[in-house]
């Protein structure tokens, strides 16, 4: 090659456009009529509620607010009632939705207790712990009577306050399972700390 000649253009490009494929077409659209897509059904996912019957005795994880006076009462299990009612009426996709609010619901109710209680399970958020039907009654803290309406709640329920000899209870029923009977340690004498 001399210097003095510009290099020459190949005949045929290595980019050239393919002419074989098919120009795209500008839909066509009626008078006045705007063509949408049609979306995709989606179908949503529906939990059953299965509901769980046994013979075997049940025990439940329980949180209490004591009252005085069944005006106050009322007050509070109103306010439980109208916040997991708004929880209910949120629409999300979320299949556990269900058990996410009465968590919140639990939390709520775990400041209330705090706040409000007149009982001495008020420091530990209302809690009395796992309740079953001869479990041994605390004096301070329940009674014959507040252990069977817990014995009789269904779960995700908050039932009206109940009255009691101790004051006027608002029960939360937090789990439920299967009592297993617990073995208690054997004592062992031990000399004094101090």
């Amino acid at each position: 090659m001399s210097e003095t000649t510009p290099p020459q253009k190949p005949e045929k490009t290595v980019y050239e456009r393919d002419k074989t494929a098919k120009e795209r077409q500008p839909q066509k659209e009626k008078r006045g009529d705007v063509v949408k897509p049609k979306p995709k059904i989606k179908k949503a996912f529906v939990p059953k509620k299965k509901t769980f019957s046994t013979d075997k005795p049940m025990e439940h994880r329980v949180r209490s607010i004591r009252m005085t006076s069944m005006e106050s009462a009322k007050m509070i299990w109103e306010t439980l009632v109208d916040y997991q009612n708004e929880l209910a009426q949120l629409e999300t996709d979320d299949p556990d939705q269900h058990y996410h609010d009465w968590e919140k619901v639990e939390k709520l109710f775990i400041r209330l207790a705090k706040k409000y209680s007149a009982c001495t399970s008020k420091a530990l958020g209302g809690s009395i712990g796992w309740v079953y039907k001869d479990i041994e009654i605390a004096p301070e803290i329940t009674d014959e009577e507040l252990i069977n309406t817990v014995m009789s709640v269904e779960r995700f329920k908050l039932p009206e306050p109940i009255k009691t000899k101790l004051g006027f209870h608002i029960v939360m029923v937090c789990e439920s399972q299967v009592h297993v009977p617990r073995e208690k340690p054997p004592e062992v004498d031990r000399p004094p700390l101090f």
